[in-house]
C-alpha cells in the first residue's frame, strides 16, 4: 500500500509539472526581453546591417537607478513594554543584514532588476540555529520558481510553491540526516539510484536558463563541470488535506528526503518564499514586466536604425552600369590610387566617356531621425524614464526638478506598494526566525538614554506579532519631497489672521516632520509633562507584565516619578485586575517611591546647578521642591505641586 509520504510526493511532482508548463508560456516574452537587454544580434540577410541598439538596456538601467535605494525595515512595538526589545531587534537586523558576505541591499538591487525584466522578484528567507544562529535571505531566479497557476498575485495564498535546481553533495545529504531530519533510507536510495557524473544540469526540461546564457554568448551546457557528484533537488511547499507540508525531493527518482508538516520547519506556518510584482494582477502570478512595453518599441528603433545604415551603405557603395564597348575590362573601373582605365579606341568619337558609366541612385530616407526621436519620447512619456529623469535635460533644473520628481513618484508609486508588502513579509519572517532560532543571547549596540550602549537581545523578549513598517525607497522619498515643497509653499501664503487661528504646536510639528523627525520622537518632544523617558517607561511596563505573570521583582535603581506613576495608573485604570494583582502593583509602586524621590532630587540639584542657583538660594530641599514638605507627603497639609492641594496618586503611597 502506498504511504502518505509517497502520495504527497506524487502530488508535488504533478504540481511541479503543471506550474512549469504554465510558466513556460510566459518565457517567450522573457526571452525577447533578454535578447534585447543583452544586445543579441538577430539573424538577418547577408550584406545587411544588423547592429543592436541599446534601447532596452538604457531603459532597464535608468529605471533601476531610480529605485535602487534600499528600504528601511523596522519592527514596531505592540505595547510600551516592547519598546526596548524592538530597539534591540531593529539594531541587530541592521547589523546582520549588512555583513560583508550577506548584504540585503544587494539582494534588493538584484531583485529589482529581475522585477524590471520579468515582472516578478522572488526571495526566500530562513533562519538556522545550528551551529549558531544565522538568518538567510536569498534571491530566487524566476526560472527556478514554480507557482500555483491559479494562485493569483498573493503568493501566501498559493496551494503550492517550489524552487528548482537545488544541488546537494553526498556530504550535504549525510549532514542533513544528522542535523536536518533527512530520511536516511531515502538518502541512500537517491545516492544509489541516480547517476554520479560531475555535470550539473542547472535547468528544467525546457532549457530556459540556457537560453538566457546563450544570449550572452555563454555555453552553459558544455562547461557545467561541478568537480564532485551532485544530486538535484526541488524544495517544495504543498497543501495536503488542508495542512501545509514541507517537501524536499528528487524528481528523477520521486523520492523525498524530508516530508513533514510545515510547522515543524517554520513555526509561523508561512511559506518561506515572498514575492512582489511591478504590474500586480490579482488573478495571474506571472504578470507583465515594465520592459514588456519597451521591447516592441525598441525593435522598431533597431529596424529603423539598421535600415538607415543599409541605405547609407547603398549610397556610398552603390551599383553602376557600364558600356562594355567603351570599357572592355570592368575591373579597371574599381577605384585604386593612380589607377588607369582602358577605353576602347573609337568608342568616344560619337559620345563622351561620361556616357559609358551609369550610377544607380539610392533615394534618401527621410524622417528616420524624427521617427526614432518620437519613439524615444513615447517611451519616456509612458514610462517616466526620459531625458530629464536620466539627467540629460538642458532645461532649467530648478524649474523642472519637482515636475520630474512628481512624474517619477507617480510612475513608481504603483511598484512601491507591492514592493513594500514584499519587504514587510521578509521582516515578518525575520522576527519569526529570531523567535524560533535565537538559542542564546546576542550582543547588540543600541542608541539609549546615555548614547550608544551595548545590550543583549534574548529570545523571550521577541514577539513575532510585532507590526513591520517599511520606509524609504526613491519613490517614497520623491513623494515626500513634493509634499514638503507644497507645504512650504502653502505656509508661505498664509496671512496673519490665518496664522492666528492655526495651532503653533501644529506648525512646529510640521517643521519637525519636514526634516524627517520620527512621529514617536515628535510626540516625545511635545510631552513636556512627562519627566521620564521611553526606556524607563518601557522598563515600568515590563515590571507590570512580570508582576501579572507572578514573577519576583527587583528594585529598579533608575526609577523616577514617571516610572512609579505608570505602575499606579495601570493598577487603578485596569478593571480586569484581581485584588491580589492590584495590591502587588501598589506594593511595587510604594517600594520604588524612595528611589524615585532620590533620583528626582538629584536631577533637581543638577538642573539648579546648571541655572546657577546655589544651595543658599534654595528655599527647601530638592526633594521638598519636587514632592512638597514632609507634612504634605504625610497628608497633613496640601502638597504644593498638586492642583488645589489634592495629593497625587504617587504621594498617597509615600513611605
Amino acid at each position: 500500500m502506498i504511504s502518505e509520504t509517497e502520495q504527497i510526493v506524487n502530488q508535488v511532482r504533478a504540481e511541479y509539472k503543471a506550474g512549469l508548463d504554465y510558466r513556460h508560456q510566459r518565457e517567450a516574452a522573457w526571452k525577447q526581453a533578454e535578447d534585447q537587454y543583452f544586445n543579441k544580434q538577430v539573424k538577418s540577410l547577408k550584406q545587411r546591417y544588423n547592429v543592436p541598439v541599446p534601447t532596452v538596456p538604457g531603459f532597464v538601467e535608468t529605471l533601476l537607478s531610480k529605485v535602487d535605494d534600499p528600504p528601511t525595515i523596522k519592527a514596531e512595538q505592540a505595547e510600551d513594554a516592547d519598546y526596548k526589545a524592538v530597539q534591540k531587534v531593529n539594531a541587530f537586523r541592521e547589523v546582520e543584514s549588512h555583513k560583508e558576505d550577506y548584504d540585503w541591499d544587494m539582494v534588493d538591487v538584484d531583485a529589482k532588476k529581475q522585477a524590471i525584466l520579468y515582472g516578478r522578484a522572488i526571495a526566500k528567507f530562513f533562519a538556522q540555529s545550528k551551529p549558531e544562529y544565522k538568518s538567510n535571505l536569498e534571491l530566487v531566479d524566476v526560472y527556478d520558481f514554480i507557482a500555483d497557476p491559479i494562485g493569483g498575485s498573493n503568493l501566501e495564498k498559493h496551494r503550492f510553491v517550489m524552487q528548482d535546481n537545488l544541488f546537494k553533495s553526498k556530504e550535504d545529504l549525510k549532514q542533513g540526516v544528522e542535523n536536518l531530519g533527512y530520511d536516511s533510507a531515502a538518502v541512500e536510495k537517491i545516492i544509489n539510484a541516480t547517476s554520479q557524473d560531475k555535470i550539473v544540469d542547472n535547468d528544467n526540461q525546457y532549457k530556459s536558463k540556457q537560453s538566457r546564457m546563450m544570449a550572452l554568448g555563454i555555453d552553459g551546457i558544455t562547461f557545467n563541470y561541478a568537480g564532485q557528484p551532485l544530486y538535484k533537488f526541488i524544495e517544495a511547499g504543498t497543501t495536503w488535506k488542508g495542512v501545509r507540508y514541507y517537501v524536499l525531493f528528487n524528481n528523477e527518482t520521486g523520492t523525498a528526503v524530508k516530508c513533514v508538516p510545515l510547522k515543524e520547519v517554520f513555526k509561523s506556518n508561512l511559506w518561506w518564499f515572498t514575492s512582489w510584482a511591478t504590474h500586480r494582477d490579482t488573478f495571474n502570478f506571472w504578470s507583465k514586466a515594465p520592459v514588456d512595453d519597451i521591447v516592441p518599441l525598441a525593435e522598431m528603433v533597431r529596424v529603423l536604425v539598421n535600415q538607415e545604415l543599409d541605405n547609407r551603405q547603398k549610397k556610398n557603395w552603390g551599383q553602376r552600369a557600364y558600356d562594355p564597348e567603351m570599357f572592355p575590362n570592368p575591373a579597371d573601373l574599381q577605384w585604386r590610387p593612380d589607377g588607369l582605365v582602358a577605353v576602347k579606341s573609337g568608342s568616344t568619337v560619337t559620345r563622351g566617356i561620361e556616357q559609358g558609366v551609369y550610377q544607380f541612385e539610392t533615394p534618401e530616407l527621410r524622417g528616420t531621425i524624427e521617427l526614432v526621436n518620437y519613439i524615444d519620447d513615447l517611451i519616456g512619456e509612458k514610462s517616466g524614464i526620459n531625458a530629464d529623469t536620466q539627467g540629460a535635460s538642458d532645461e532649467d533644473k530648478v524649474g523642472i526638478y519637482y515636475g520630474n520628481l512628481q512624474q517619477v513618484a507617480d510612475r513608481l508609486g504603483l511598484y512601491n506598494k507591492s514592493y513594500k508588502k514584499f519587504w514587510q513579509a521578509i521582516g515578518r519572517r525575520y522576527v519569526w526566525g529570531l523567535f524560533e532560532h535565537l538559542r542564546s543571547p546576542m550582543a547588540v549596540k543600541i542608541i539609549g538614554e546615555e548614547g550608544a550602549e551595548w545590550d543583549e537581545i534574548k529570545r523571550y523578549e521577541i514577539n513575532p506579532d510585532w507590526n513591520i513598517k517599511i520606509e524609504g525607497g526613491n519613490a517614497e522619498l520623491a513623494a515626500d519631497e513634493i509634499r514638503k515643497k507644497r507645504l512650504e509653499e502653502i505656509m508661505g501664503t498664509l496671512q496673519p489672521d490665518e496664522l492666528a487661528i492655526i495651532s503653533p504646536r501644529w506648525r512646529a510639528e510640521q517643521k519637525l516632520r519636514a526634516i524627517g523627525i520620527e512621529e514617536d520622537d515628535i510626540r516625545m518632544a511635545f510631552d513636556v509633562q512627562n519627566e521620564g523617558n521611553r526606556e524607563i517607561l518601557s522598563e515600568a511596563s515590563q515590571m507590570i507584565q512580570d508582576c501579572l505573570e507572578g514573577k519576583p521583582y527587583k528594585i529598579n535603581r533608575g526609577a523616577n516619578t514617571a516610572f512609579v506613576q505608570k505602575i499606579i495608573d495601570h493598577a487603578t485604570d485596569t478593571n480586569s485586575l484581581t485584588d491580589e494583582q492590584y495590591m502587588k502593583l501598589m506594593e511595587i509602586a510604594e517600594a520604588h517611591l524612595p528611589v524615585a524621590a532620590e533620583n528626582m532630587a538629584r536631577k533637581a540639584v543638577q538642573m539648579m546647578a546648571q541655572q546657577g542657583v546655589g544651595p543658599e538660594q534654595m528655599s527647601s530641599s530638592p526633594s521638598e521642591q519636587l514632592y512638597g514638605s514632609p507634612e504634605a507627603q504625610n497628608g497633613t497639609q496640601p502638597a504644593p505641586n498638586t492642583p488645589q492641594g489634592t495629593q497625587s496618586r504617587s504621594a498617597q503611597f509615600a513611605p
